[in-house]
């Protein structure tokens, strides 16, 4: 299993600091993304022609506790839907008592724009490759960031145990 882990950069970034404690859990890669429109686009679309099986992109949402999977990314009137299934990783989120929703709006931002790109590249060079996007909290409402990290590590394994 050829797993991606992605967050954007940035000190006070939840989802840069979530990557720093995830490290690595069974070889999977892990990229920054750069907080740019034109380089975080290019940076994913660089590492999708690596056929990753899942590629799971972290970002963070403002004002709230509970963690976003989105489901679509819209840019420019097009919009774009995942076939992510994130039923695993909600029931594994939720196991570690997180409010977990499903989402329709990335954003207007860095987020949308990155997991559009995203799905637009799969689908333009036909890539099998899963891909995810995944909402936290910002970290200051994030109440402990190892219970946080310890769910992603441990659905991480599971993808891992899948191929072997």
């Amino acid at each position: 299993m050829k797993i991606l882990i992605a967050g954007f950069k940035g000190d006070d970034n939840s989802a840069k600091i979530l990557l720093d404690y995830i490290k690595k859990v069974c070889n999977e890669d892990i990229l920054y993304l750069e907080n740019d429109f034109e380089i975080s686009s290019k940076q994913i679309e660089e590492k999708l022609l690596e056929n990753y099986d899942n590629v799971l992109i972290f970002g963070q949402k403002p004002n709230t506790t509970n963690i976003y999977f989105e489901n679509n990314a819209i840019l420019e009137g097009k919009k774009l839907v995942t076939d992510y299934y994130y039923g695993a990783l909600k029931e594994n989120l939720e196991q570690y008592a997180y409010q977990v929703m499903n989402s329709y709006d990335a954003g207007k931002y860095l987020c949308n724009n990155v997991f559009f790109r995203a799905l637009n590249f799969k689908q333009e060079n036909n890539l099998k490759s899963k891909i995810a996007f995944i909402h936290i909290p910002t970290i200051d409402n994030i109440e402990d960031m190892n219970r946080l990290s310890s769910s992603i590590k441990d659905y991480i394994e599971t993808l891992c145990e899948e191929k072997k």
